[in-house]
């Protein structure tokens, strides 16, 4: 029986278990001469943990945050405090990094709402949120320059009209709840959804148009149905790796396969 696969999207992952000591004495040896911490640890072990199952990989996840909080500067515990002015040394530092690891590859992180930033200076919220985007899209374009072929930006709550005009076009993958898909659809034509939203996905077709599909950690049953829907050359594997077993979790991703006698 002739059996399909899917190519694997990395939406980044979960911040890895932290180290043992002795594993980290190692690494820091290994990295002596360079300026790292333990972020770049976690970015360089999450990245290498997709390789080679994953085919399209992502580094950072929402634990990039405390990276994205440095770079902006005039954020004090989690408040606008000025005006942005971009200090990305740290952030350019682990595109290196990455780029070492794997040429060309994504990069995950929280959306400027999901920052969940406060303001204490602009006094206007539209006018705080535009600000916001101007700065992470000017951080994007930095990171793009070092090397970073896109972005997938993870949203914990609908995404705001500002967020949609600023980030557009291929090198931006919007990953939102499964409630906001429709919301997405008026300005990506890349669908990232969970299984369980695929019994709703014929008519999110009917009205819009998609070009490619990302299920979020499917079973055979969920992609057999997308694929009746879609061709099967625009369907992608999409997960996010949990704390541990990060090894594990892609390649079993990478290891689902389909009947093509079903489709």
């Amino acid at each position: 029986m002739r059996e399909r696969s899917f190519p694997v999207r990395s939406l980044g992952s979960a911040k890895p278990s932290p180290p043992a000591a002795n594993e980290l004495g190692k690494w820091i040896l290994d990295h002596m001469g360079r300026t790292v911490d333990l972020t770049t640890w976690e970015i360089e072990t999450s990245l290498r943990a997709q390789l080679p199952p994953v085919t399209h990989p992502a580094c950072g996840g929402m634990f990039y945050q405390g990276r994205i909080d440095s770079a902006l500067s005039n954020i004090c515990d989690q408040t606008i405090t000025a005006e942005f002015d971009l200090i990305p040394d740290d952030i350019l530092a682990d595109c290196s990094v990455a780029g070492r690891i794997s040429r060309g590859c994504w990069w995950a992180m929280p959306s400027p709402s999901a920052l969940h930033y406060t303001d204490a200076y602009f006094g206007d919220a539209d006018d705080a949120s535009a600000e916001l985007a101007d700065a992470v899209t000017d951080l994007c374009r930095l990171m793009r320059d070092a090397g970073t072929a896109g972005h997938v930006l993870i949203y914990d709550d609908a995404p705001d009209y500002i967020d949609m005009e600023h980030f557009s076009g291929r090198r931006y993958l919007r990953y939102v709840p499964d409630a906001y898909l429709s919301d997405v659809l008026e300005v990506q034509r890349d669908l990232i959804l969970s299984k369980d939203a695929v019994p709703g996905l014929e008519a999110l077709a009917d009205c819009y148009t998609i070009r490619h599909v990302c299920v979020i950690d499917p079973d055979a049953e969920a992609l057999t149905a997308v694929c009746r829907l879609f061709d099967p050359e625009d369907v992608f594997i999409a997960g996010t790796a949990p704390e541990s077993g990060q090894q594990e979790y892609w390649k079993n991703l990478a290891d689902l396969r389909i009947r093509v006698a079903d489709l």
